[in-house]
Formats: structure tokens, sequence, C-alpha cells
């Protein structure tokens, strides 16, 4: 199977259904509409590059994403996503580090571009979706010849589809391979897990430049209907989701905090929601109790990462309904491998842990990506033994749930102590003022490194260092307890919303 086959199946089936709709007037797309753009765009790059390159995308989520979802794969080449949020010299690094030969960007973007051009080794051609300018091609001319028909060429399941590069939240990226295969499995994986239907309407708030916007092709697999914000707004989605009688949504778990905080949280029905999935860092559990205290048992948790193409762990709704019944231990769980992911918790020694022990989440799959672009280094270090190794903590108890308590990375070790900022984080989130927290350990002559909480407290809402200790002492071991708090406005995140603790630990280490 080929990732195109979603629109290729849908536009036979139900040709004039909605497939896609920007809710802030930009267009929509019928799957028959959707399917032959998307052949435009491959067949036109075609003209311009060769199967086996790269082509580089640069916008905010638009049509013209969703086109390139699937038209750049079937060209036979690979989709390079730039997270709009990054430095313009981090999208220098990564198109050079790619070697894309088309960069395609939005017009908003293209000023902030054009001065980092001449440090570009390989894009040979420019594409504008909006006003173009000098030395660039108009996206709508660049497609509005091409034929309509899928391109006469040959693809492979193993071919590249989607390059995309990891967050960074440790280190300089990588280039994180998808193939058809990795992405089909995945994309099955959801919808075995989630079941949507002809009849789901999916609101999509996440960026498509992450490999969160998987979910998009997920929700239109079975001809569901996705609807798409350009920008996140807590008031609008909800708004939003009451006018387009929304079923389902996704979200990283600041979003979630950011809807439940909101103040006309409970002036919103939102009983359309039948889905509401959230992922790409753990969730606090006071956070998830109380969002299942507004929505209902309607709450799915997913886990998994870039290079995997999506979720291997999901807990599901009758997880949900148990932690809201009493069984509140569930509430820290990330879930249970999902169907078609091998997924097990090794010690350093790869040998599988017993039940309780922490060790590190392997997989091993077809969702599995092929290898980090260009990187054969990264490549051997992360597959071992036939396993791929997450990098994330977690351990499993007898039900097969599995709880992740940190990244190897950011464990902290105190006094020859392991420390597992997760398990510190949701002893802070215990007090009532605190919004976000977020644990790092920092350089300490005495006890090597020393616990540290960084607080963003609600509005309105005061503490002090003090009384965030003295919540954790009543909770956690003494060498657990965070020996320096930092108060701050926000927490640096990435565009999934994920902490970047390694920004932390630079910015206070250099203060102390």
């Amino acid at each position: 199977m080929l990732f195109s086959d979603v629109l290729r199946l849908n536009a036979h089936r139900t040709p004039d259904k909605n497939a896609l709709l920007m809710l802030d007037g930009s267009g929509s797309r019928s799957f028959a509409q959707l399917y032959a753009r998307s052949n435009r765009l491959a067949n036109a790059l075609l003209g311009v590059a060769n199967q086996g390159d790269r082509v580089a995308m640069l916008a905010d989520n638009c049509p013209e994403y969703v086109e390139a979802y699937y038209g750049v794969p079937s060209a036979g080449m690979a989709l390079t996503m730039l997270n709009y949020r990054l430095h313009p010299k981090e999208w220098v690094w990564i198109l050079n580090n790619s070697g894309a030969q088309v960069l395609i960007v939005q017009a908003k973007y293209l000023e902030t571009i054009a001065d980092h051009l001449v440090e570009l080794d390989s894009v040979k051609k420019l594409i504008v979706i909006g006003e173009a300018a000098a030395g660039a091609t108009s996206y709508e001319d660049f497609v509005g010849l091409a034929a309509a028909t899928p391109p006469n060429i040959r693809v492979a399941e193993d071919d590249i589809a989607w390059l995309l590069y990891t967050s960074g939240t440790t280190g300089f990226p990588k280039g994180a391979q998808l193939s058809h295969r990795n992405l089909c499995t995945a994309m099955l994986e959801s919808v075995l897990a989630y079941e949507p239907t002809a009849d789901s309407s999916f609101l999509n708030a996440m960026p498509l430049c992450h490999v969160a916007g998987y979910l998009t092709p997920v929700h239109q697999f079975y001809g569901g209907s996705v609807l798409m914000m350009s920008n996140w707004e807590p008031e609008l989605w909800m708004r939003l989701v009451d006018e387009h009688q929304v079923t389902s949504g996704g979200f990283a778990p600041t979003m979630m905090s950011m809807l439940l905080d909101h103040p006309k949280v409970n002036d919103y029905k939102l009983d359309s929601l039948q889905w509401m999935g959230y992922g790409a860092s753990k969730i606090p559990a006071e956070v998830l109790r109380r969002a299942i205290e507004r929505f209902g048992p309607v709450v799915y948790a997913g886990m998994g990462m870039t290079e995997l193409g999506g979720n291997i762990l999901t807990l599901d709704k009758a997880a949900h309904i148990r932690a809201a019944a009493g069984e509140e231990h569930l509430l820290d769980a990330v879930g249970k491998p999902m169907a078609l992911a091998d997924v097990r918790v090794f010690d350093d020694n790869d040998v599988e842990c017993a039940d309780g022990q922490v060790g590190e989440i392997v997989v091993r799959g077809d969702q599995v990506t092929t290898g980090y672009f260009g990187n054969p280094d990264a490549t051997a270090a992360a597959n071992r033994n036939g396993w791929f190794h997450t990098g994330d903590l977690a351990r499993r108890d007898a039900e097969g749930f599995l709880y992740i308590v940190d990244r190897i990375k950011d464990m902290i070790i105190s006094g020859g102590e392991n420390v597992y900022s997760s398990e510190v984080e949701n002893a802070i989130y215990a007090h009532p003022a605190v919004a976000e927290a977020a644990v790092v350990g920092l350089a300490d002559e005495r006890w090597g490194e020393r616990v540290a909480a960084v607080v963003v407290l609600r509005p309105g809402q005061q503490a002090n260092a003090e009384e965030i200790i003295t919540t954790c002492k009543a909770r956690l071991a003494s060498y657990k307890q965070p020996r320096e708090v930092i108060f701050v406005d926000a927490i640096p995140k990435n565009v999934s919303g994920k902490v970047l603790k390694r920004e932390l630990r630079e910015r206070y280490s250099a203060k102390g």
C-alpha cells in the first residue's frame, strides 16, 4: 500500500465528499479535488526534480500542505517538513542537510527565508504559496498546467515519503526517514485503535509540520472529514466544535490545559465530541483528571514519536473510565502497546525488564523509521539487536500498562540516586496554584546534580518556593525534592508542545 492510496480510494468511492475544510476561509477540498491537485503537484515536481529527491515545505496549516502530504510522495520524493517556529539558520541547516532540491514556502515566510537563499547548497526551485516574487514560481501556476492523473512512475512501499527532523530537545536535529510502509502502518495502527468512521469530523489544531499531522490521513482513511485550524485558539476551538458538530480532536497536553483553564470552558456544549486524543508528551495526572470530569469518557492518550510515524501506545476510553471510577493510578499510565507494534521494556543489557522495573522502551515493527538521513552512526546507535531504542524510560505493570518516568537524557542523578522528573512534576502539580512545571537537573558540586523545578503559576494565583517544596515533601523522598524553584512566565516548548528541557538546563546552569 502506498500512502496516496488513502486519497485514491476515497476519490473513487465518495468523490464529492468534503475531505478538507480550512476554517480560516482559505479553501476546501473534496476527495476528488484533493486527489487531483495532489497528482498535479506530483507531476509538476517530476518536471523540475527526480525521484528520490527531497522537497521541503515551510508553511502554516493550509490546503497546499495537505496536497503536499500526498503529492510529494506520489512523485517518489520525500516531503521534508520545516518547523515554522525555528530560527532561519535552523531552516538553512535542515535544507542543506537534507539536500532539498525544491522549497515550497508560504508567502508570509518568503521574506525571512529570502535573506538566506544564498546560504542554501541544493535548492534549485522556489515555489511560493500566495503572491510570488522575483525568482520564484507561484504554487498555483506551478500545479495549474500539470496533469491531474497519477504520475506514470513506479513508487515502492519502502521509498521515503516523509523526512521529519526530530525536535532537537536534546541536541542537533536528525532527519527521520518515514517510508510509505512506515506511514501506512502507523496510520492503520491508529485507525484500529481510534476507530474513525466515514461520519467522523476531526478538528485539527496541531501543526502539519509535526508528525502529529498524521492524524489527518488517519481520519480521512474511511472517508471522514478534516477541519483545519491555521492557529490554536482555545475559545475558537470550542466555538468551532459546537458550530460544526465536531466528533474528534487532537491535542498536546499544554493545549488541553489551556482549554480547561479557559474562563469560558463551560459556556460551550461540546457534546458532539466522541474522541479527544492527547499526545506529544506526558500529561500531568491532575490535568487528565479535570479533562475527564469536563469532557466525559471520550479521552484517549497516544504515545509515539517522530521516528515511529505516529503512536505505538494508547490509553483507551476503557482505561480512562476506570481511572475516573477510582483507579487513579491509571492517570499516570501512557497506555498499552497498539496492535501492530512490538513494544518492550529493556534494561541496559537489552534484557527485558520484569514488571515494575524501570528500563528503556524499545520497538520493532513496520512503522519504525528506516533510519536517519545521512547519519549512519545515529541509525546504528538507535537500532540494536533488531530493536529501535526510543530513549524513553518506563516501567510496566502486571496488566501491561506502561508508565513513562523520564527521557534517558533527562534523568537526574543526585547524590548517586536516580530521580525521574515526571514523578517530581506530578508532586508539584498537586499545588493548586501551579499551571505548568518542568523539572531538570542542574550541575552541583556536592550532589553532582540538584533537582530544580521551573514553575508557571495560574493567572491570579501566588505561591513561593517554600510552598512548592513543602508540597513535594508530603509526597517524595528527600533526595527527589526540588532544591531550587524558579518561577517563570512561560516554559519553552517546541511546536508540538514538548518542553525543551535542554534549553532550561542551559539557561539556568549559566545563571548558577
